[in-house]
């Protein structure tokens, strides 16, 4: 009998501790939060994953996207880097101005932020409502920032913090978007395997890119303008003339869908990151494979090239972000994220 009643105090405890916990308030942010990340070789990101890592356009700073916030790094100095952060934590994207002055963050669902890369103050705040995935971005001019989510584009003026266009009808950036300079082309994809520009001003469709098989996954514009490159659920990357909507060259090699592209700053060269673990460099202008970066252990999500040209970030599911040497294809150093 004692050991029935003790058998159901016990159970009577559990239960009590279930409905205490889901009572009281959830934090936003993990427990280890707050642990430092030191800069070097074995540099350590507290965080739940990588979601974009992006180099300010002088090279000085790097910013990487996390579940808790920015880390921004100054890579001119031995600081420990800076963790930019709000109540609402997890930043799916992030974006600096052409000037390097400014780094805009897509945080949760529904909120925007520019930060002060100086001061790593927040300046100004806009609240977008996109949903999951919120992705930010600058105009090649600085003065307008593009937030894109599940359902519509907002355009934002950055001087005077005010909104100036709301369209659901760009419903093929729900997913995907990019501002090519100047000009006010937007490119996008939804789930088909067609890449459509449009006008970022009279929202006409300019050209439908079509070619690849399975659906486009990644897209960037040349830093020119001229030319757009795609990669596909087909494992082809293709160059596209974006004057002309023409395709240009197909670019063969991985073995799975391709999830990130980037052009180096001159336009010469295309880093394309993959499902199948690896990153590939191509000559943009012959269309040929220059080399193969192995070393990342999951799917690869991303790829930039630092403004100088002599560096390649890529980041992975298998929570590293690792450096390589874009000369000899060795690898540099990483930054890992620990599992816990």
């Amino acid at each position: 009998m004692k050991k029935v009643l003790l058998f159901i105090f016990f159970a009577l405890g559990i239960v009590w501790i279930f409905v205490m916990a889901s009572l009281l308030p959830r934090r936003i942010l993990p427990e280890n939060s707050q642990w430092q990340l030191p800069i070097g070789e074995n540099a350590i990101l507290r965080t739940n994953g990588i979601n974009d890592v992006q180099y300010s356009p002088d090279g000085t700073h790097l910013a990487v996207a996390t579940a808790i916030g920015i880390w921004l790094y100054n890579l001119n100095s031995d600081e420990e880097p800076v963790l930019l952060t709000t109540d609402t934590v997890n930043v799916y994207n992030v974006a600096f101005s052409p000037d390097g002055k400014m780094l805009a963050g897509g945080h949760g669902e529904e909120l925007v932020q520019i930060w002060d890369v100086n001061t790593r103050v927040c300046k100004k705040t806009f609240i977008a409502h996109h949903g999951q995935n919120l992705r930010v971005l600058f105009s090649r001019d600085g003065k307008t920032l593009a937030s894109s989510g599940h359902h519509e584009i907002n355009l934002w003026d950055v001087a005077t913090s005010t909104h100036k266009e709301m369209s659901k009808e760009y419903v093929y950036f729900a997913k995907r978007m990019f501002i090519n300079g100047d000009s006010g082309t937007l490119a996008s994809v939804d789930s088909s395997d067609i890449i459509r520009l449009l006008d970022i001003v009279t929202r006409e469709e300019k050209k439908a890119l079509k070619g690849h098989t399975k659906r486009v996954k990644s897209i960037a514009f040349s830093p020119d303008g001229q030319t757009l490159a795609s990669g596909s659920w087909d494992r082809t990357v293709r160059l596209w003339d974006v004057a002309t909507g023409n395709q240009k060259k197909v670019l063969k090699g991985h073995r799975k869908s391709i999830n990130g592209i980037a052009f180096s700053a001159d336009g010469q060269m295309l880093a394309t990151a993959g499902r199948d673990r690896t990153v590939r460099l191509w000559d943009t202008i012959t269309g040929k494979h220059k080399k193969t970066l192995n070393g990342h252990t999951a799917e690869v999500n991303g790829a930039t090239f630092s403004p100088d040209g002599q560096t390649i970030v890529s980041w992975s599911n298998d929570r590293t972000v690792r450096l390589w040497n874009v000369n000899s294809g060795r690898f540099k150093k990483s930054l890992k994220v620990p599992k816990f």
